[in-house]
C-alpha cells in the first residue's frame, strides 16, 4: 500500500483519480489553499505566498502526484495572469522538494501533471514524441518550467514522471461540455482553420495512468498521456454532432474574431499538434478507449 499526497486533488482530475486509488488500497491525502472535506481522504492546507504548509502533511508519505495549477483558459493571459499560471505550477514543487531535503526524507516518486503544451501550439504534420525539445512560446515554456521544478527531487525520489496530458475528456468538466453544449443547440462549429489537431485522452485511461504510475516502478521519465488515435477539431465536432444526434453545418469560427477576444489565449483553441503516445504503448500500457467514437459513446450515452 502506498501513501500518496496528491496537490489540487479537489479538482476534476483529483476527483476521479482518489476513489480508483482508494478501492486499490492506497491511502490518499491531498493539499491545497483551502481544507476540503473527502471521505477517507485528510486533507491539508499550505500558503503559497508565505512558503508554509501544515505539520504532518509529508509524515509517512511514499508517491507524491502534483495536479495543482490556475487554468490555462479561465482568464485572459495578463502579465499578471501569466506569473500566476506559472508559480502555481511551480512553487508547490520547491516546497514540496525543499520540505523533503530538510526532513531527510525520501519518496519512491514524484509524478506531476505536465500538458502536450510542451511542445506548443503549433498545427503542423509533424508528430511530437517525449524527446522532442519545449517550444518558445508561452505554453512551451510554462510546461518547461513546471518540468524542471521536478528535477529538485532528484536528490529525495526514486523516480520522477512527467505526465504530459492532451485534452481530458470528462462528461462534467473540461473541453467536453463546451464543445457539446452549442452542439445540442445545433450550433456546432469548430474554430479557426477547424484543421488544429486535438490530442486527447478519456478521464478514465488519465487516472488508470496514474495509477500504473503508482505501482509500476518502471514507469519514469516524461510520458504523452493521449490516445494513439489522431484527430483534428472539425472532426470531433462532426463525431460529437453524430452522437448525439445532431446536425453540424456550420463554418468554423473566424480565427482573426477569437484573437480579438481572448488575444494570446486564442492559441489554446485556435492550434494543436500531433502528440504521439507509442512511448506508453511500448510499457505495454493499455487504453481502454482507444479510438474517439467509443470515449464519445461511452461520455455522451
Amino acid at each position: 500500500m502506498a501513501k500518496i499526497l496528491i496537490t489540487g486533488g479537489s479538482g476534476s482530475i483529483g476527483k476521479h483519480l482518489i476513489p480508483k486509488l482508494l478501492f486499490k488500497g492506497h491511502q490518499v491525502s491531498i493539499i491545497g489553499r483551502r481544507r476540503k472535506e473527502i471521505p477517507n481522504v485528510e486533507s491539508f492546507v499550505w500558503d503559497l505566498n508565505k512558503g508554509t504548509m501544515d505539520e504532518g502533511v509529508l509524515d509517512g508519505v511514499t508517491h507524491i502526484i502534483h495536479l495543482a495549477g490556475a487554468g490555462i483558459a479561465d482568464k485572459p493571459w495578463s502579465p499578471k495572469r501569466k506569473q500566476e499560471i506559472i508559480e502555481s505550477r511551480v512553487v508547490p514543487l520547491q516546497l514540496l522538494s525543499e520540505a523533503l531535503v530538510r526532513r531527510n526524507q525520501r519518496v519512491k516518486a514524484i509524478i506531476s501533471s505536465s500538458a502536450v503544451g510542451y511542445y506548443g501550439g503549433i498545427t503542423s504534420d509533424k508528430i511530437f514524441v517525449e524527446n522532442d525539445k519545449p517550444a518558445n512560446d508561452f505554453l512551451g515554456n510554462t510546461c518547461k518550467m513546471r518540468e524542471d521544478a521536478v528535477q529538485h527531487f532528484k536528490p529525495v525520489a526514486d523516480r520522477e514522471l512527467r505526465v504530459r496530458t492532451g485534452v481530458v475528456l470528462m462528461e462534467e468538466n473540461g473541453a467536453l461540455p463546451k464543445l457539446v453544449k452549442p452542439t445540442k443547440l445545433g450550433f456546432g462549429a469548430a474554430v479557426g482553420t477547424g484543421k488544429q489537431w486535438m490530442p486527447w485522452i478519456h478521464i478514465d485511461d488519465l487516472t488508470e495512468l496514474y495509477l500504473s504510475s503508482i505501482e509500476d516502478s518502471s514507469f519514469n521519465g516524461p510520458f504523452n498521456a493521449v490516445s494513439s488515435q489522431h484527430v483534428n477539431q472539425s472532426d470531433l465536432i462532426k463525431l460529437i454532432g453524430k452522437v448525439l444526434g445532431r446536425p453540424t453545418f456550420l463554418p468554423p469560427v473566424p480565427k482573426f474574431l477569437l484573437k480579438t477576444v481572448l488575444g494570446e489565449m486564442a492559441t489554446v483553441v485556435t492550434e494543436g499538434s500531433r502528440i504521439s503516445s507509442q512511448k506508453l504503448l511500448d510499457r505495454g500500457f493499455e487504453f481502454q478507449y482507444p479510438e474517439i467514437k467509443e470515449a464519445l459513446n461511452d461520455l455522451l450515452k
